[in-house]
């Protein structure tokens, strides 16, 4: 009985090479399926930690560079409006100009402060209307802004009010260009109209620069800031996390060939125990 019962372990410890075989080639399988090294925790516990964290830095990248794309979107709306009001401005001083002038008749002049007052109430309208994600951009409210992939990372965007009852300046406001107003065309106060435009304009030209500083030193140098350090994390996490195809594809390769010769080795294996339990049964029988 001892030859069959030799085979029988031998039978046990065949199975056992196989099914190891199997196991390093279903291993290596999924490395190549997925392109990750890491797979689950005991693939290797310390580098998951470390590939976890360095996941969560680039989340917090993309969002926080989503949010400085969102911020530069508001510095070109306000920007925008902010043009469209120098644009008006620049047409009403043109219009002060022409009434003026001493060959101007008093309907001239009236037809002239029509213009001037729909100009003005095209920029109230600018400034009411202009909006971003459903909020007014010209209240003169300061915007809290995030420029870093940290909550605390934020600066102040000063966006000023843009209305005829804010712009201008010691001399007045544009509202008192209007008809009626202290400086209208029919007022006969043309210095001081002139005085209120250019002080607007003014106004308008440096909320301008400001935006375009912003931009340009706080919204650039954080992207460039993100895409560099996005390029860095991900490399280290590359490294870390990444399946070396090479590799792998060598490891597929020798998983199956041993997996082949495994199974060859166990199907020997069981054939050997089968014949010499037949020959051993066939020697009980004779000399039985």
């Amino acid at each position: 009985m001892l030859p069959i019962g030799a085979g029988a372990g031998s039978v046990s410890r065949q199975t056992q090479q196989v099914q190891r075989a199997f196991d390093r080639l279903s291993e290596t399988s999924i490395k190549l399926a997925t392109l990750k090294r890491i797979n689950q925790g005991s693939d290797d516990p310390a580098g998951l930690i470390a590939a976890t964290e360095l996941n969560r830095e680039l989340t917090a990248l993309e969002e926080a560079s989503a949010a400085t794309e969102r911020t530069r979107a508001l510095v070109h709306v306000a920007d925008s409006g902010l043009g469209q009001a120098g644009d008006l401005l620049n047409q009403i001083e043109g219009n002060l100009v022409v009434a003026a002038n001493g060959a101007t008749s008093p309907d001239e002049r009236a037809a002239i402060q029509i213009e001037i007052d729909a100009a003005i109430d095209a920029l109230d309208r600018i400034g009411v209307n202009t909006s971003f994600a459903g909020k007014r951009v010209f209240t003169g409210e300061s915007a809290n802004v995030l420029t870093g992939p940290n909550p605390d990372d934020r600066a102040s965007l000063d966006i000023p009010e843009l209305t005829s009852t804010a712009l201008g300046g010691e001399s007045g406001t544009l509202a008192d260009v209007r008809s009626g107003g202290s400086a209208s065309v029919t007022s006969g106060n043309a210095e001081s109209a002139g005085a209120i435009i250019d002080e607007a304009r003014q106004q308008v030209l440096f909320a301008r620069a400001e935006l375009g500083a912003f931009e340009r030193t706080s919204i650039d140098s954080a992207q460039r800031l993100f895409e560099d350090t996005a390029v860095n994390l991900s490399a280290s996490l590359s490294r870390i996390a990444d399946a070396d195809v090479a590799l792998e594809s060598a490891n597929l390769v020798k998983a199956v060939t041993l997996a082949d010769s495994a199974v060859a080795t166990a199907r020997l294996t069981v054939a050997t125990q089968r014949a010499t339990a037949s020959l051993f049964s066939e020697l009980l029988d004779a000399f039985g």
